[in-house]
């Protein structure tokens, strides 16, 4: 008699493979998570697929000087920093949704009102307002997906939502420039239409209670919005990863003026820079899934020497080619920093505080951001551009190297604060 034969297992297919990561990415997420990334996907479309396209209808429709609309154009990242940190001690009190929702609903009234602006008074004023209607969405969205994520999934629960940013920057511009060809009240239009839409799916996807972090020892929303600065460890660590958003900002808009000294077309310097954003989308959920078992702080040194080796690359580009290597070895270096950088400010962040600590740190983003190009142009005019790029070399690498020094301080005052949060009774969740 012959004996029966297990059967064997067939072989995952090549795309069950493929997708093999991404599912270990998302396991075990609260459902809700995934709706707040669809929801950033949304916002970031909207509000991007916007302003790359304003700044072309300021210029040659309404004639305002160039210098001028880059200068409204930081006075909205500026405003929108720093309303971060009071919006997101403001959550700490009422609530993420709320705030969630205010900014959106203003964000819909607000960027249509362009077709209202006459001169450059009138730019700066817009500007000003666009940064203020906006400026509650980072730290709250922040705030509130660490909210939903247990402590050791919260590097792929925010890699998700960097991949939502990425993939809503790259596709929410292309059809954005169809509605800005065919006339700019259809922009204007379509934006406002999309951030309707993000308030409706907040409002259905956060439906009943939310969970809200233990209240801690409060004071004044006042005196929340200044603990972050004057934290001794969250100091350190802000002041040794400023240089990773500077980096964002050297990329996207000191690259594009790098390449046209190099001769490249601006076809082609498009075609570099959109790599970034492919490798970003792609590896950002199945790298971070990996690591976080590891903790926030153990790779940002990792990401530090990704981002030195591809400033050394700039230094010496001499076409295309190197430049898009540049370009992707820097997008690896982001692919780690982007997701950790806010899981980390979170663990620093004393019971009650996650939304003033996150306010607090997407302002510094935004300066770190906004003044790359003013540093660059700096370095370039004085001392040329394969000194600038070794400058930032430089300092990346001390930072790096700071990083790795002060690792093991900050993991200290990080567990220290979640057995505080641990130990704090939980406040009542947000209706």
């Amino acid at each position: 008699m012959t004996a029966s034969r297990r059967p064997v297992a067939e072989p995952p297919g090549f795309l069950a493979r493929v997708a093999a990561p991404y599912r270990a990415g998302l396991a075990g997420l609260d459902r809700r998570i995934p709706l707040l990334a669809l929801s950033t996907f949304l916002f970031i479309a909207a509000r991007l697929g916007a302003l790359t396209f304003l700044g072309i209808y300021f210029v040659r429709v309404l004639e305002i000087p160039v210098p001028t609309v880059g200068l409204a154009f930081l006075v909205e990242n500026v405003v929108r920093g720093a309303v971060g940190p009071f919006t997101g001690a403001l959550s700490d009190r009422i609530g993420r949704k709320p705030m969630l929702i205010a900014s959106v609903l203003a964000s819909a009234a607000l960027m249509p009102a362009f077709l209202l602006v006459e001169d450059a008074r009138g730019l700066f004023l817009w500007s000003a307002a666009i940064g203020i209607a906006q400026g509650p969405w980072f730290p709250s969205s922040m705030a509130l997906l660490i909210d939903l994520a247990p402590v050791a999934r919260r590097q792929s629960a925010m890699a998700l939502v960097f991949t939502a940013l990425a993939l809503g920057y790259t596709l929410g511009v292309a059809p954005a420039g169809f509605l800005a060809s065919a006339g700019y009240e259809l922009l204007a239009a379509g934006s406002s239409g999309v951030f309707l839409l993000v308030a409706l799916v907040v409002a259905l996807a956060f439906r009943g209670p939310l969970p809200r972090e233990p209240e801690g020892s409060r004071g004044s929303v006042l005196a929340e919005m200044l603990r972050a600065p004057r934290d001794p460890a969250f100091a350190l660590f802000a002041l040794l990863v400023f240089l990773f958003p500077l980096g964002i900002g050297l990329v996207s808009l000191v690259v594009p003026i790098y390449g046209s000294d190099l001769g490249l077309s601006e076809a082609t310097i498009g075609l570099v820079l959109s790599a970034s954003g492919i490798v970003l989308a792609g590896l950002a959920l199945p790298a971070n899934a990996r690591v976080e078992s590891r903790g926030p702080f153990r790779f940002l040194p990792v990401a530090a020497a990704f981002a030195v080796a591809a400033y050394a690359a700039l230094a010496f580009a001499d076409g295309a080619l190197a430049m898009l290597v540049a370009v992707v070895v820097f997008t690896l270096a982001e692919v780690f920093f982007s997701a950790a950088l806010p899981v980390a400010v979170a663990a620093l962040a004393p019971p009650g505080s996650r939304g003033a600590y996150q306010g607090t740190w997407g302002f510094l983003f935004a300066a770190s951001v906004g003044s790359a190009l003013f540093l660059a142009g700096l370095g370039r005019d004085a001392l040329g551009w394969r000194a600038t790029w070794l400058v930032f070399a430089a300092a990346t690498a001390l930072a790096g190297l700071g990083l790795a020094l002060a690792r093991a301080r900050l993991r200290r005052v990080a567990d220290a604060r979640a057995a505080q949060t641990t130990s704090t009774p939980a406040s009542s969740p947000e209706a």
